[in-house]
């Protein structure tokens, strides 16, 4: 960029023309989620310090009755759908809102959203009302956690790098 004296507006241009089959290619999985996303997301769930997360809450809902919590009206189940819908409205205010800017791999990541509300649909069966076990708990909290962990992540890396080339 510096060498042939042109913005990074135009260095992107020149590098999308050339590239874009090639970026795109990857992206074949589902419309809208990205397998990179993916498989970058299972490679960080399987990191020392996530694991031993994953593992502190196993222990914690072992030793406590999460089910005391929550009443028969409202379960676990409608808990973890209340967050799933409240990071989905957060992704939409906070980009479009204040930000009102869209980052195509920060948006990408929320497509692990639809992933972690089609998995609660299978596991928290929907029409029993049967208190789910210590291991789909656990599996669900792990998932957020380990997602708002690796979105933070995600969106700091990106601040980053667009603070050195902007």
């Amino acid at each position: 960029m510096e060498a042939e004296n042109i913005d990074f507006y135009e260095a992107f241009k020149s590098y999308m023309v050339v590239n874009k089959r090639e970026i795109l290619k990857g992206n074949k999985l589902w419309p809208g989620f990205s397998k990179d996303i993916l498989l970058n997301f299972l490679k960080f769930l399987l990191q020392p310090i996530m694991i031993l997360i994953g593992v502190s809450i196993y222990v914690f809902y072992k030793n406590v009755e999460v089910a005391n919590y929550f009443s028969e009206s409202f379960t676990f189940k409608d808990f973890l759908f209340v967050i799933l819908i409240s990071l989905a409205i957060f992704k939409i205010v906070y980009f479009r809102v204040v930000l009102k800017q869209r980052f195509y791999m920060i948006e990408k990541i929320f497509g692990l959203l639809n992933v972690f509300y089609y998995l609660q649909m299978f596991f928290l069966n929907q029409r029993n009302n049967e208190t789910p076990s210590v291991f789909t708990i656990t599996m669900f909290s792990y998932l957020l956690i380990a997602y708002l962990i690796y979105f933070t992540k995600q969106v700091y890396k990106f601040n980053t790098y667009k603070k050195q080339f902007v």
